[in-house]
């Protein structure tokens, strides 16, 4: 028995950083973006769109003709909701080789 194919939908909703606002990301708007968004592998989050590794934050922000979203996680959920791969580059401690882990403080102050 064949798996059900997976139905993703072809539009979501993005917060918008300007006036907490939302607008409408469509998979179209994201295709048509992603043609004009260079490659950029020194962010830190990227999806991965018809085999190039974009910048979340900056194709979601193309994608939505210079309206930012709130912050990159908002961008990297939208994209995650229309289907597309995330990569997530994780930071490590030089002296420890340890993760880097944000404290909460760190955390709440990064998407001001």
């Amino acid at each position: 028995m064949a798996p059900e194919p997976v139905s993703r939908p072809t539009e979501t909703r993005v917060r918008l950083k300007e006036d907490g606002s939302y607008a409408v990301l469509t998979l179209a708007d994201v295709a048509v973006a992603a043609l004009n968004t260079p490659e950029d592998e020194t962010y830190d989050v990227l999806a991965v769109v018809g085999g190039k590794n974009v910048p979340a934050l900056l194709l979601v922000r193309n994608a939505l003709k210079g309206r930012n979203p709130s912050n990159t996680n908002v961008a990297e959920m939208a994209l995650h909701d229309l289907g597309f791969d995330i990569l997530v580059r994780r930071r490590f401690d030089n002296a420890t080789g340890e993760p880097v882990r944000l404290t909460r403080e760190q955390i709440n102050n990064s998407s001001t």
